[in-house]
């Protein structure tokens, strides 16, 4: 496919909620002296040539996630230092939680962690959450990587956070998860049987270098139809398009995109012949929520027949498909144009040889 990353950095968009922490609970400092600054130099010189840790704060005022080498750099409600000494290069803010954190204007959004997982001492901790737009790059500061973990407390649910490179997990396993991690995408490598769809025992849906990708993108969430953001499964390729797919729709002014599925073992309806989404090669997109809140939806806004769109929903889901089509990101595209099977999503694959925008 011909694309290598966004033009341009999308910027995150922090919206400040309430927050169930305990102001009081036990600091995880370790004990040095407050300073209420953090010097950029305070990382570790290398013994081995590498370059010290870049301890910049990358965003302030300083919240969960910022650099700290005690209680004071952290100067909001609750905040306390997890430090150098723990393990965490220039240190880290955090608040104790237990299932929701707080979030902060200008900052990554923050997630509630079990302190034992990221071997800090106490119940749930809040981390800073990957966020490419506001940090760059894998969406963590430097001597940070962004890894999967599951919430601690209620509601269930599992994102990506930054925690210490060597707490990440290897590295990349082949070379497109490399291409995801250099595109700041939040994902874990999974693995997956092979399997056969019902009444179709000779047909096997097996999945390429298959990973689970998280919302958000960028600032683009991933919603299926009921709300849900979920992580969703796909193989490694497809989740490169999806994260390209997410850099326009940003550009074109959504906050999320609204989809329908990306893998099912399933046959073509009506056919023997097994579905893209059999080979998570595939997702449906119904739709993009904008930043304004408007909603687009391809069943209620896309314009049949109009080559030249005439109401702003029309304009931007033509303008969303001409893009990622020109782009290389998809090789089919099936648009309500093609059936009236797809009056209410967009299927896009990448079908080995594809050649198809209708």
């Amino acid at each position: 496919m011909g694309w290598d990353g966004p033009s341009s950095e999308t910027q995150g968009t922090g919206t400040a909620v309430t927050t169930d922490a305990d102001p009081s609970a036990p600091s995880t400092s370790s004990g040095a002296e407050a300073t209420g600054d953090v010097d950029p130099s305070v990382g570790d010189a290398s013994t081995t040539g590498e370059a010290p840790i870049d301890c910049t704060p990358a965003w302030t005022p300083a919240f969960v996630g910022s650099p700290c080498s005690s209680d004071a750099d952290c100067p909001f409600e609750g905040g306390a230092c997890i430090t150098e000494a723990a393990g965490f290069p220039c240190g880290t803010c955090t608040v104790a939680c237990d299932g929701l954190c707080p979030d902060q204007d200008g900052a990554p959004a923050t997630f509630c962690v079990d302190a034992s997982d990221v071997n800090v001492e106490g119940g749930g901790s809040c981390l800073s959450r990957c966020d490419p737009g506001i940090v760059g790059g894998n969406g963590c500061r430097d001597g940070y990587a962004c890894a999967v973990f599951e919430r601690f407390g209620d509601p269930p649910e599992s994102t990506g956070v930054c925690v210490p490179t060597e707490l990440a997990g290897g590295e990349a396993e082949t070379a497109c998860q490399q291409t995801l991690l250099e595109l700041g995408a939040v994902f874990t490598a999974t693995s997956h049987a092979p399997e056969s769809p019902d009444g179709h025992p000779t047909l096997v849906c097996e999945i390429d270098d298959p990973v689970l990708l998280y919302g958000p993108i960028g600032s683009v969430a991933l919603e299926d139809g009921g709300g849900n953001d979920g992580p969703v499964l796909v193989g490694c390729g497809t989740a490169v398009s999806i994260v390209g797919s997410a850099a326009v729709a940003s550009m074109l002014g959504a906050e999320a995109i609204i989809h329908y599925g990306t893998y099912n073992c399933r046959t073509i309806s009506g056919t023997s012949t097994l579905s893209e989404h059999g080979l998570a090669r595939a997702i449906d997109i119904a739709g993009f929520v904008m930043q304004d809140g408007s909603t687009f939806t391809v069943l209620g806004d896309w314009e049949d027949g109009v080559a030249d769109p005439l109401t702003p929903g029309g304009q931007m889901l033509r303008s969303f498909t001409d893009q990622v089509w020109g782009m290389g990101l998809w090789n089919i595209i099936l648009t309500p144009e093609f059936n009236a099977a797809h009056d209410d999503h967009f299927h896009v694959d990448l079908t080995p040889g594809g050649n198809t925008y209708d």
